[in-house]
């Protein structure tokens, strides 16, 4: 519990540290500019099978810093040597916040990327079994993570783009579903 707490005051405190000042924002964007949607969504087969969907939804409170919340689900099932079957429902959330450091790459680095540069910060929260811990001899346990990276953004429409990130989780343990680094490709509406 108190681990929770304390992601969620970190990310509080992102939200009041990166709130406008005066002048800053024009204000002439819509509440709809403001406004996106997006997410991950991963398929894995073979003896290992892993199944993600984690929406998202984001606040851009300027044009270069936007924070937001997501859910995830994960289904997990892997077939051992001793043909054990394991099955596994994960689902959890995160908070995140994003910053985009550079909006045009190719203004510095002329390659012909017109990327963004951007800079990440996530507190995610996943609910699992406890065969996925040694410290858990039954039922379910919170594992808690607090990833730190950057990406690019790539803009693919006039309102859309396609983000690729890579993270480091700052909480690594043994019972993480991943490891590090965390590369992740998702999409925002």
């Amino acid at each position: 519990m108190r681990r929770i707490v304390t992601g969620l005051l970190l990310s509080a405190l992102t939200f009041v540290i990166s709130i406008p000042v005066s002048g800053q924002d024009n204000g002439k964007r819509s509440l709809r500019d403001k406004i996106y949607f997006g997410g991950d969504f991963s398929l894995m087969f073979g003896t290992v099978t892993f199944i993600e969907v984690s929406p998202i939804a984001g606040y851009r409170f300027t044009p270069r810093f936007s924070s937001g919340l997501g859910i995830t689900y994960q289904y997990y099932r892997e077939k051992l040597f001793s043909n054990t079957v394991i099955k596994s429902h994960i689902y959890g959330g995160r908070v995140f916040s994003k910053y985009i450091l550079l909006k045009d790459l190719n203004e510095f680095i002329p390659v012909g990327l017109h990327a963004g540069l951007l800079g990440y910060c996530e507190y995610e929260f996943l609910n699992l079994e406890s065969y996925f811990s040694l410290q858990h001899e039954s039922g379910r346990f919170w594992l808690h993570s607090f990833y730190v990276g950057g990406g690019l953004e790539l803009p693919v429409g006039r309102r859309s783009s396609m983000n690729l990130l890579v993270l480091f989780n700052l909480n690594d343990t043994g019972e993480s579903p991943y490891s590090n680094p965390v590369v992740r490709i998702g999409i925002v509406l």
